[in-house]
């Protein structure tokens, strides 16, 4: 112990004061490097939440997009199916019209007032009247 004793009295202050220097220089080191450790972990908990929250919202919009999807795909379906039926009834009316169109042409009307009275009579309008 004695010889310990005897060589720290042998280091000039200037070795006391380059020894503290380091040691406070270490220090420094040390604790700014625990620091920026600690920052680090913060940090990339902050990222992993983060992260899951955007996970978690994507999920979110992918499975309302879905639903999305599938209800218009069903108003889709019931468009074209009402489309088939208007198609269907359109079809039916030309037929409709084009017999009518044919009916029209085949019918002769008379030119003789009276004639036409008599033709109303028959079909049941009996509002009718001669002229005389």
């Amino acid at each position: 112990m004695n010889a310990l004793f005897q060589l720290f009295k042998k280091i000039p202050l200037w070795g006391y004061v380059a020894g503290i220097v380091a040691i406070l220089i270490l220090w420094q080191s040390l604790s700014g490097w625990a620091y920026s450790k600690k920052l680090y972990n913060m940090a990339l908990d902050n990222l992993r939440t983060d992260q899951s929250r955007i996970v978690k919202t994507l999920e979110e919009n992918q499975t309302m997009y879905e639903n999305e999807i599938q209800k218009l795909q069903s108003e889709l379906e019931r468009i074209k199916s009402q489309q088939a039926v208007v198609k269907a009834e359109n079809e039916r009316l030309k037929g409709k019209v084009s017999e009518l169109q044919a009916q029209r042409e085949n019918i002769i009307v008379s030119s003789d007032p009276d004639i036409l009275v008599n033709d109303l009579h028959k079909l049941g309008i009996k509002s009718a009247i001669r002229r005389r």
